[in-house]
């Protein structure tokens, strides 16, 4: 394996010429790749020619997911060609790898090494403080497979028949995304941090798993990977409204389940025998109005809820039956008793909303992961190697984040200076 190369005339009179303000040079000057060789060492043999260095390998790879080419070829051919990413990689003008060297690369490392630099990436970004905030959310996409939906067929049958069929792709499955929409391919599974809206953790599966397992060992390996965020609050869509998935939030992770409701699994719920649970997500009592929010008792550990007659936010003709006093009646919830209905923050309340907002954040993510780093655009077949794509393009996502931030507050420094000597 061999390591960094000495700088050739044509890459030295292009390093003259390169701008400071290059964004792919000021993303690759500002990571620090070392990292990289420990964990590929046991990949390569001791024995025999020394190979390109893997570093320069990873970052010609970055560039496909960074919008500079479309393939492995074309990459193959800029190298050759284009002194600028030749320099910024690393490579020797005078020998840059084929297209069939990065395959090898991305055989050789495996699934797992490319999902161990992710989260090496993800903990520099969270070092450089581009990723902070301590809201969290889950949810998957979907991936339209690079093979023949409809397969081939492997019986002699004439016509129309039901029998096994033969994909290109054999890990590719069907799945639906609604009753009406069906795809064939696979899913990606993530968990991003809101406030930032970048990746924590993801799992790529076929397309016929479904979305709620998935929850757990997501934000399990976010938490073990990550333990200095601190996730304080989860928000899920409706898909994973499970009660394993409230109870291992709750109890184990120490959060704020925020997951909607799912009304398969039952609306208009009893929380007790006096208030009840909207479609909305929200608690009535008997007459139907919703019930007011009035803070939290530590010493009992339960959420108190006043009548909404009572303080002026309804007309109700039953207010003198349910309590003869001015301050109405209250009802208590006890959130330890049920996390699905109740939960650390109660349904229905602003602050719940706002937490399930940043559920958005996710959809956003994967807009930017299809729209400008290529991971809808799948060129690969078999799970390990669509779930290496997938990664390399949320590398991407993370290491542009972090190259704007830093030019953003390098701008910031020089108009402050600007300012000072003025």
């Amino acid at each position: 394996m061999k390591k960094a190369n000495q700088l050739t005339f044509t890459t030295y009179e292009a390093s003259l010429k390169l701008k400071s303000n290059d964004p792919i040079k000021v993303i690759f000057e500002n990571i620090d790749w070392s990292f990289i060789h420990p964990l590929v060492q046991d990949k390569y043999s001791s024995q025999g020619a020394d190979g390109y260095d893997p570093i320069p390998l990873f970052k010609a790879q970055l560039l496909i997911y960074l919008g500079e080419v479309k393939s492995d070829r074309k990459l193959a051919a800029a190298l050759r060609y284009d002194a600028r990413l030749c320099l910024l990689c690393g490579f020797n003008f005078l020998k840059t790898p084929s297209n069939g060297t990065f395959t090898n690369f991305r055989d050789r490392l495996g699934e797992d090494t490319f999902y161990e630099i992710l989260h090496r990436l993800i903990a520099q970004a969270i070092t450089l403080q581009v990723i902070t905030g301590h809201d969290t959310a889950v949810d998957s996409t979907h991936l339209w497979a690079y093979a023949n939906q409809f397969g081939r067929k492997a019986c002699s049958c004439k016509g129309k028949c039901h029998c096994h069929r033969e994909y290109s792709d054999p890990d590719a499955a069907w799945g639906h995304k609604t009753k009406e929409y069906a795809f064939f391919g696979y899913k990606v599974h993530l968990i991003v941090n809101t406030k930032s809206q970048l990746p924590l953790d993801v799992k790529v599966t076929p397309g016929n798993k479904s979305d709620s397992p998935q929850a757990k060992p997501l934000i399990q390996r976010a938490s073990e990977k990550h333990p200095e965020l601190d996730m304080q609050s989860i928000a899920m869509d409706a898909g994973y409204d499970a009660y394993e998935n409230y109870r291992f939030v709750a109890d184990d992770m120490k959060a704020a389940p925020i997951i909607a409701l799912n009304p398969r699994n039952g609306e208009d719920a009893l929380v007790s025998g006096d208030l009840h649970l909207s479609s909305d997500g929200k608690y009535t009592c008997l007459a139907g109005f919703p019930v007011v929010y009035w803070g939290k008792d530590s010493k009992r550990d339960r959420l108190k809820f006043r009548c909404p007659a009572a303080l002026g936010k309804c007309q109700c003709l039953f207010q003198s039956v349910c309590s003869p006093s001015s301050y109405g009646r209250t009802f208590y919830l006890h959130p330890d008793r049920d996390y699905r209905l109740i939960g650390p923050i109660p349904r229905g309340t602003a602050r719940w909303h706002e937490k399930y907002k940043g559920r958005t954040s996710v959809e956003r993510a994967y807009s930017e992961g299809k729209g400008s780093h290529r991971m809808g655009a799948l060129r690969v077949r078999g799970l390990a190697k669509v779930a290496i794509h997938v990664c390399m393009a949320l590398c991407a996502q993370i290491v542009k984040r972090i190259g704007s931030t830093i030019t953003d507050r390098l701008d910031k420094l020089d108009h402050s200076l600007c300012r000072a000597e003025a």
